[in-house]
């Protein structure tokens, strides 16, 4: 699965540069069957598809959206991590 399309990084992008970083990106229309995972699970399903190029999922949460759902997934991203 590809990155959310907002996402955007220093270290993913040329000329990026390293260091601790958090930044956030909002995927929307993720499977509903994400809501039935407990935290430890969704957090491990999401870094899975996004965790990359030295930025790691830290956190994944449920927040309201104008999507058609009504609500996304706000996935926190540290980048320049040690995974």
């Amino acid at each position: 699965m590809a990155l959310p399309s907002t996402h955007e990084c220093r270290l993913c992008s040329d000329g990026g540069s390293t260091g601790t970083t958090v930044h956030e990106d909002l995927v929307v229309g993720a499977p509903l069957s994400m809501e039935d995972l407990d935290d430890a699970q969704r957090l491990a399903r999401f870094a899975g598809k996004y965790g990359h190029d030295g930025c790691e999922v830290v956190e994944v949460r449920k927040v309201a959206s104008d999507s058609l759902g009504g609500y996304a997934w706000a996935v926190r991203f540290l980048e320049g991590s040690a995974h």
